[in-house]
């Protein structure tokens, strides 16, 4: 069953904006076929009322269970060199169910403002085609960058990844949280003096086993075992 988004409800219906009637279309959908479209945090099963040109308007048949994350899951990931790396965090993020996406800048960060400003609107984008693939009826918010120096640990549980150091194994952490903050650093991972000062702050220093992994590797990987734990 294919899954849309909607900014807009009128009554027992739901419109599909000109860029979603696009995708729409690309999906052949048949007169009486169904399908499931998100509205401000809800699911619900609609079919076609009627199709025009730069929108459609979807009658609402029923509303579906929307499943919530289990946990409550915030990533201060730093932003890489290759902000195509950090598009494909957000997609993946999402469809994981993090809750908060925050983009950290590092010493080895990419560091400018305008571009990053520019970027926050497409990671946006990216929230909303990967809440439909993922049929997540809750997004994920994006945040304004912020300096890795200004982080304060404020949850159950303070995750730091760093291969570099020797720390806590996965299972050394309390898994059964239901609040995370887990910060991952970016292509070359932290310096001494970052890891130091957040392990300072409270961080728990992690280390993913066996190998060294790739920031976009770190993060689900992290992601993947904290959610389903």
């Amino acid at each position: 069953m294919h899954t849309f988004y909607s900014e807009e409800r009128v009554g027992n219906k739901l419109i599909l904006g000109e860029r979603e009637a696009k995708h729409f279309k690309v999906r052949r959908i048949q007169k009486n076929e169904v399908f499931r479209v998100i509205f401000q945090n809800k699911l619900y099963k609609c079919r076609v009322f009627k199709e025009e040109k730069n929108q459609v308007v979807c009658e609402i048949l029923e509303e579906l269970e929307a499943k919530r994350p289990p946990k409550n899951i915030t990533l201060y990931q730093c932003i890489t060199q290759d902000l195509d790396t950090i598009d494909l965090i957000v997609r993946q993020a999402t469809e994981l169910g993090v809750s908060k996406f925050v983009p950290t800048i590092s010493e080895r960060s990419f560091k400018k403002e305008e571009a990053l400003q520019k970027r926050i609107e497409k990671w946006k984008r990216i929230v909303i085609e990967a809440m439909k693939q993922s049929v997540r009826a809750f997004p994920m918010e994006i945040e304004n960058p912020i300096d890795l120096k200004s982080l304060e640990p404020d949850a159950e549980e303070n995750i730091l990844l760093d291969n570099f150091y020797e720390g806590f194994r996965v299972k050394e952490i309390n898994l059964s949280a239901k609040s995370f903050a887990v910060i991952v650093g970016p292509e070359g991972g932290f310096s001494e003096k970052e890891g130091k000062m957040l392990r300072d702050k409270g961080f728990k220093s992690v280390l993913l086993e066996p190998y060294t992994l790739r920031t976009e590797t770190a993060s689900v990987a992290i992601l993947s075992i904290l959610m389903n734990c």
